[in-house]
């Protein structure tokens, strides 16, 4: 069950590329704050994981994992991070090291998943040397990742990794 609202011209076109395994490698999802973004992003997720035949079912082990960000092939970057005392802190910038650390991944095979998926929210306050690292991942696309990129200003994001996504 797809949570989204208000994107009935999008979910047709992103429900036929998941039925097809045609989804693009990487999908740029823009708009203002607090309006559903990561929904969507958490939903493609789910689709693409999904253990049933009309995806996202919300009901099976693999939708509830990553509902609830406990599946280990569904990872999502973001300006806060939690350390291992389980406090968040909040960054200024997603890094380098964020990126290199989604390269090793990807390199692997799933785990438990159909395919990872790698969720940037707030991929507008990537670093310049984080932007290039990711580009490289981007123009090498593996089969088996899908990249969803969340920005409130599309105009922050370079055009080399912008060009790379299928933009929502």
């Amino acid at each position: 069950m797809w949570r989204v609202i208000g994107q009935e011209k999008v979910l047709p076109i992103l429900q036929n590329n998941i039925s097809k395994h045609s989804l693009p490698h990487a999908i740029l999802i823009s708009g203002p704050p607090h309006v559903g973004k990561m929904t969507l992003a958490v939903d493609i997720a789910r689709a693409i994981n999904c253990e049933r035949d009309d995806p996202p079912c919300g009901e099976c082990e693999a939708c509830l994992k990553i509902e609830n960000g406990k599946h280990s092939d569904v990872q999502v970057i973001s300006l806060i991070s939690q350390n291992n005392d389980s406090e968040e802190k909040t960054r200024t910038e997603i890094s380098i090291d964020d990126i290199r650390q989604i390269q090793h991944m990807v390199s692997l095979p799933p785990f438990e998943g159909k395919r990872k998926v790698f969720i940037i929210e707030g991929a507008e306050v990537m670093s310049m040397e984080a932007a290039n690292c990711l580009l490289k991942t981007l123009e090498e696309p593996v089969t088996q990742s899908v990249f969803i990129l969340l920005t409130t200003n599309i105009g922050l994001i370079p055009e080399t990794i912008a060009s790379r996504c299928q933009e929502i």
